[in-house]
């Protein structure tokens, strides 16, 4: 029997109790890889724990509970993963709140922005911006320190960003997104990369709540995540970065499925002083 894409290769997993995450995590440990996964809902957490120790052996996964969006709790779960397994290869930030989080059906009746619930606004970009930005920068000096690295971030669809009624949702995703591009270039030449990677649409997960009326089947289903996953935890994807990869996308290529992170086509508008950087 060959070896697995990833053998030996340390990914941590946050979300990973569910949906997109859960997925992953799955086709993860099918191609060999020792996992950390990162939940705050307990139940979930050890469920998914208990699957990926049937595909690679107990000593393959360890579950730890944590918020991402603190700093304590994100930089002791790195700690304790690195403790665990020796080393830390890949981070893939998956943890988020998502449309649900905001309203009942937030596509069929919409809140305006200044209807959202403050407090609600201010978790779901700690989460979903503060959060990965937190547990990255715990998670690279690691990887740099072994000149091979991987920070993948789940963000969504462009025009997802813009939607009525995610007044909070598609600016933290907006931001992640920009977060991205500037940690590919903070990370030229260490052998770490940044890359993002969204389903391409509405994904079958929680996040769309049942109440929105749209049929299961016609979202993209999480596991269509997985190969594009596995693709960019390898050393097959060493010369990718400041990229997204959309996976409903996948099966047309990766050059079909790829594009620059964060707007470049936009071209470069502002007016800056000579002496700052681009």
């Amino acid at each position: 029997m060959g070896e697995s894409t990833l053998q030996d290769k340390v990914i941590m997993m946050t979300g990973a109790g569910r949906g997109l995450g859960r997925a992953m995590a799955l086709a993860l440990a099918r191609e060999g890889a020792k996992l950390s996964l990162i939940d705050i809902d307990g139940e979930e957490l050890q469920a998914v724990a208990g699957e990926v120790q049937k595909i690679g052996g107990a000593d393959t996964v360890i579950p730890l509970g944590a918020d991402v969006c603190d700093p304590e709790s994100s930089a002791t779960a790195v700690h304790y993963t690195v403790k665990n397994f020796g080393r830390l290869d890949v981070l893939f930030n998956n943890a988020a709140l998502g449309p649900q989080a905001v309203a009942p059906n937030p596509y069929k009746n919409p809140p305006k922005f200044w209807e959202l619930d403050p407090f609600t606004f201010i978790r779901m970009v700690n989460v979903n911006t503060a959060g990965p930005q937190l547990m990255a920068a715990a998670a690279v000096p690691h990887m740099i320190q072994n000149s091979w690295g991987r920070v993948i971030n789940i963000t969504t669809a462009l025009d997802a960003m813009c939607v009525p009624g995610m007044g909070a949702y598609g600016p933290s995703k907006a931001a992640l997104e920009a977060q991205t591009a500037i940690m590919a270039r903070d990370l030229d030449g260490t052998g770490v990369t940044a890359n993002v990677l969204i389903p391409g649409g509405p994904a079958n997960t929680r996040m769309i709540p049942d109440a929105t009326g749209i049929p299961r089947d016609a979202l993209i289903q999480p596991e269509e995540m997985q190969a594009p996953a596995v693709w960019l935890a390898s050393e097959a994807s060493d010369n990718y970065s400041g990229k997204r990869f959309i996976a409903g996308y996948w099966h047309q290529g990766i050059e079909k499925a790829s594009a620059p992170c964060a707007w470049p086509q936009l071209g470069k508008q502002a007016i800056l002083p000579e002496t700052i950087q681009r």
